[in-house]
């Protein structure tokens, strides 16, 4: 016999994003809405049902703090340095933030006079003149 369905709930959403704005863990928000009716058992199943609403609220989160450091970076604004750490943190721990994860873009002009196909550059290898080879075709006509 199989087991009915878990229905979704509006009350057991509610729960799942107020925790997650507050911090909780996900093993605590499990067993936290024990109580309530429709509440799923085991991670699996509340990620099945709330995954999209649990990571949509993640998502807007993690913008909102991004969004006032990244404001606070371009108004140069660090006079308060408990904030600044504060949104360091939950960036580091929430949304997977670091300040070794950097990119590098390198723009480099390619010298007309360095660009050799790789064709040019085998023939070369094996003692063929590219140059020479054009000349004695033009010879032969």
């Amino acid at each position: 016999m199989a087991v009915p369905k878990l229905p979704y709930s509006k009350v057991v959403e509610s729960h799942i994003i107020n925790c997650i704005r507050g911090g909780v863990g996900i093993r605590q928000i499990i067993t936290s809405m024990g109580h309530l009716q429709a509440a799923p058992k085991s991670l699996s199943t509340m990620y099945k049902i709330y995954g999209p609403a649990m990571e949509k609220e993640r998502t807007s989160i993690i913008t909102k703090v991004g969004k006032r450091v990244i404001d606070q970076a371009l108004q140069g604004d660090i006079a308060d340095a408990t904030t600044w750490k504060s949104q360091e943190l939950f960036l580091r721990a929430k949304g997977g933030w670091s300040p070794q994860n950097t990119v590098n873009e390198v723009e480099q002009e390619i010298d007309p006079e360095l660009d050799i196909a790789a064709s040019e550059m085998f023939m070369a290898a094996l003692g063929f003149d590219p140059d020479e080879t054009e000349a004695e075709e033009q010879e032969a006509e």
